[in-house]
């Protein structure tokens, strides 16, 4: 897993991420060894936040407003002017006290800002500041100089506020205040002198403050005062109607509805009546429409005057007995009297009338007839113009009345209103006043909840040095950005480093993997073919790893069948040479004849380590039979002292096997060889920087390409890689080689 292989490169670079940690406490320790002794004093503030002694506008109060308090007073102790108060008391007492906190040491006096200042009128103007509840301003040059003065001392704003600790004391109502410093005295005069200066300036924020309070409340009352008149003056403007009035009205107005029906109801008998007549007129040949009629006795313009002043007086009184109420027995008569003399009247204008028959009331003649027929519709027409006059003055008058109703019933309304919101403005108004005389009684009080109940105290004992953990922390933390420095390049790191990498990256089968052995102390061939007599454990576990992989490898090549191979690589440097002779070494354990063949003229290491003789380009194979080139080849090759094991050397130079090999060269007859040996090994030179290997594939079995752990794959190499994958078939495998056994699973 890849996870396993960080933690192995890890564990691989422990020792130099011990001594990064270690050299890092080191350090840390020096600087630290000088740190001189802290004491701290602490002192606790009741604050009575829970008695209800501020003076508020608004009533609205919620838990979350305790929380807001102790900001407040927490931000009110570090705030600028609090401590600048502080201050000025601290450098007074420095200057006036033959014992001060902190002297000057004979560097602080030589400052050119300590010699400038006139500690006579410095002193005074500190008291002044003092005194005035005042901040010293950097915009002006004398004071910005006293500024700095308190600089000197350590007794300005920053270097105080670095040193004091003001919390709020969890689930109680207390404030703790803490000073560090070197002195236990200027602790303790510290933390009871900031609860003294901040009680004079919350004092007076605080008067300040109720007195807007009070100034508030008084206007919000005498505004309330303002509104509650305007509505009790509106209200004397709008009296309410009357109960009798109201009754009066309904009545009128029902007795005016009644008439109103009784008179419709007349009307419509009176166009029945005239249809009557109109129709009988109609049947005796007169028509109805025509002015012109029979000569009929016609009343004179006098007598119709009087029935028309009669009528109008009999209506007018009827009206006057609807109006009273229907309950006026005079008006009733003179209606009576009057209506009675209309009906004379009307009876005594026709004088045709007169003459009808008493008992069926119809005129025999028939010119009388019709004159009577025509005077009943003049009169009927007379009724129903009177009748639509009076329906129309009673509708008239019902408009009036009902007109008038609906303006009392607004008025009603309006006036209930006014009453409402003169008893809600006389309500604010006795709130907002209770409030002010509340506010008044607090403010005569003068309240104040805060109270000191720990007097801060010279600590006895410094503070426990923080030295060892600044020293811990210090080793921590260079150990554990030494490991991500390692992992992050380890991350970074692209080589082929373990066979899974090697797997994913190059994607080409793997038959072996070779681990890293140092070569510098002994040789290949003892390493490969004697035991190893060490007795430090590691080189002891690398070595039989070496031997153990060097075996499957041996059995990897047995087993495909082959017999000539050709070892090549992408780029120099990955250990060909050194495969080469250690499996023929190993070969020859189990007693394998072995040849070797340097084809890597561009660099033949091959033959100047085994000091073989450099006449590859100048062999001929003898034509006339196979045993002759067989035995030619073993009088011109080197045994390398195992008996089994033969090499033949090139010359070497800047040319190709094509260019420097005869016409029949000895890798022409490879297979007639393989007769006489069990395995011939061919080195071609890299493939990234020679075209060798491309033409030493033709004349071998099988090819080998080697790869070295701290390889990194690039383009180049991704296109050589493709050599192996267009072989058709005889590509044998990878060997991935110097793998540190420290990175893979070794059983």
């Amino acid at each position: 897993m890849d996870l396993l292989y960080y933690i192995r490169v890890v564990l691989k670079r422990k020792w130099l991420i011990i001594a990064v940690a270690i050299i890092s406490g080191v350090i840390a320790w020096y600087f630290m060894r000088n740190e001189p002794k802290s004491y701290k004093s602490v002192s606790q503030i009741s604050t009575g936040f829970t008695i209800s002694d501020e003076i508020r506008v608004s009533e609205n109060f919620s838990l979350y407003d305790a929380d807001v308090k102790f900001n407040n007073a927490i931000a009110t102790f570090n705030s600028p002017i609090v401590i600048n108060l502080l201050s000025y008391t601290l450098i007074l007492h420095d200057l006036e006290n033959p014992n001060p906190f902190r002297p000057p040491t004979l560097e602080k006096r030589k400052l050119p800002i300590y010699q400038a200042v006139n500690q006579e009128q410095a002193r005074k103007d500190f008291s002044d500041k003092l005194e005035t509840v005042t901040m010293l301003s950097s915009f002006n040059p004398d004071e910005k100089k006293l500024l700095e003065f308190l600089a000197v001392y350590g007794y300005d704003y920053k270097a105080l506020t670095k040193a004091l600790n003001i919390t709020r004391l969890q689930g109680t109502d207390y404030i703790e205040v803490e000073f560090l410093s070197e002195n236990p005295e200027l602790s303790a005069f510290v933390v009871n002198t900031v609860y003294q200066q901040f009680l004079r300036y919350y004092n007076i924020t605080r008067n300040r403050k109720s007195q807007e309070g009070v100034d508030t409340l008084r206007s919000l009352m005498e505004k309330k005062k303002l509104e509650l008149d305007a509505k009790n003056s509106l209200l004397r403007g709008e009296a309410p109607v009357g109960a009798a009035a109201d009754t009066r009205k309904l009545a009128d107005l029902a007795n005016l509805d009644r008439a109103l029906t009784d008179e419709k109801a007349r009307q419509v008998n009176l166009y029945s009546n005239l249809r009557k007549v109109n129709q009988r007129l109609a049947n005796m040949g007169v028509d109805a429409q025509t002015t012109g009629q029979p000569a009929v006795t016609q009343p004179s313009d006098n007598t119709n005057s009087e029935v028309l002043i009669l009528r109008k007086a009999k209506d007018q009184a009827y009206l006057d007995y609807v109006n009273s109420g229907s309950t006026d027995k005079n008006l009733l008569a003179k209606y009576n009297q009057l209506n009675k003399e209309y009906q004379n009247k009307v009876v005594n204008s026709n004088p045709t009338l007169a003459k009808a028959d008493p008992a069926t009331g119809k005129i025999e003649d028939p010119a009388t007839k019709k004159a009577d027929l025509l005077q009943q519709k003049s009169d009927l027409d007379f009724d129903i113009q009177e009748s639509v006059k009076y329906i129309d003055s009673v509708q008239l008058r019902i408009n009036v009345l009902r007109g008038n109703a609906n303006q009392d019933a607004s008025r009603e309304v309006a006036v209930e209103t006014l009453i409402k919101d003169a008893d809600q403005a006389n309500k604010d108004y006795l709130e907002a006043k209770k409030r002010y005389n509340d506010a008044i009684d607090i403010t005569s009080s003068s309240l104040n909840n805060f109270r000191q109940i720990l007097l801060g105290q010279p600590a006895i004992t410094p503070e426990p040095s923080k030295k060892l953990l600044i020293v811990g922390m210090a080793a921590v933390g260079s150990a554990i950005t030494a490991i991500l420095i390692i992992l992050v390049l380890a991350y970074l790191d692209s080589s082929v480093k373990t066979p899974r990498l090697f797997e994913r990256t190059v994607n080409l089968k793997l038959i072996s993997m070779i681990n890293f052995m140092n070569l510098k102390q002994k040789s290949l061939n003892e390493l490969v073919t004697s035991l190893d007599t060490t007795y430090d454990p590691k080189d002891k576990q690398r070595h039989n790893v070496f031997r153990e992989s060097l075996r499957k490898l041996r059995y990897e090549i047995e087993k495909s069948g082959r017999k000539t191979f050709l070892f090549t690589s992408t780029k120099k440097g990955q250990g060909k040479t050194t495969i080469i002779q250690a499996l023929a070494y190993s070969m020859s354990m189990s007693k394998k004849k072995i040849l070797i063949i340097d084809t890597n003229f561009c660099n033949n290491d091959l033959t100047v380590a085994l000091e073989a003789p450099p006449i590859l380009e100048k062999i001929v194979p003898n034509d006339r039979n196979d045993e002759s080139l067989a035995e030619q080849i073993k009088n011109l090759s080197k045994d390398i002292g195992v008996d089994t094991v033969f090499v033949i050397g090139s010359e070497g130079g800047d040319y190709t096997p094509s260019e420097i090999l005869p016409r029949k060269h000895l890798l022409q007859h490879l297979k007639s060889l393989a007769n006489d040996y069990d395995y011939i090994f061919l080195e071609g030179p890299p493939l990234n920087d020679f075209s060798d290997s491309r033409e030493l594939a033709q004349y071998v079995d099988g090819v080998i390409a080697i790869f070295s752990a701290d390889q990194i794959i690039k383009q180049i190499d991704k296109e050589s890689l493709e050599f192996f994958h267009d072989l058709n078939g005889k590509f044998s495998g990878s060997i991935l080689n110097k793998v540190d056994l420290e990175m893979v699973n070794v059983s």
